[in-house]
């Protein structure tokens, strides 16, 4: 790697790192008002997932399958929920990301619930 990039990296590293000290988060990755917006525009999707399932046995490949039957509409990535969904058939992953402090990523599954991790 050349010395100029090195430098750069170890700067980047540094400015994140006294921007922690200086502005240490008091809410950890999950937690706060802009998480519970994600959980709340989140939970009629699992809801709807959840009965879909119980319908059809397996959970659908896309959010699409779930409208108009389930929800009114599929849901759309934009400002308020940036999301990804992924299934197995037996199982699904419904994930929510958000800004502030750091870059956070909130995952459900059936089996674990919320699981919610951070980039400070």
């Amino acid at each position: 790697m050349k010395p100029l990039r090195i430098f750069l990296l170890i700067a980047v590293a540094l400015v994140t790192l006294a921007c922690n000290a200086i502005f240490p988060t008091e809410e950890p990755p999950g937690v706060g008002d802009k998480a519970e917006h994600g959980y709340a525009l989140s939970e009629p999707v699992i809801d709807a997932l959840e009965q879909y399932k119980e319908d059809n046995g397996v959970y659908p490949d896309t959010l699409t399958e779930l409208a108009p039957n389930y929800l009114l509409e599929a849901p759309k990535k934009n400002d308020e929920l940036d999301f990804s969904y992924s299934s197995t058939g037996d199982s699904f992953s419904f994930s929510f990301q958000y800004f502030g402090p750091g870059m956070n990523t909130c995952v459900y599954t059936p089996e674990k619930q919320w699981q919610c991790s951070g980039a400070y």
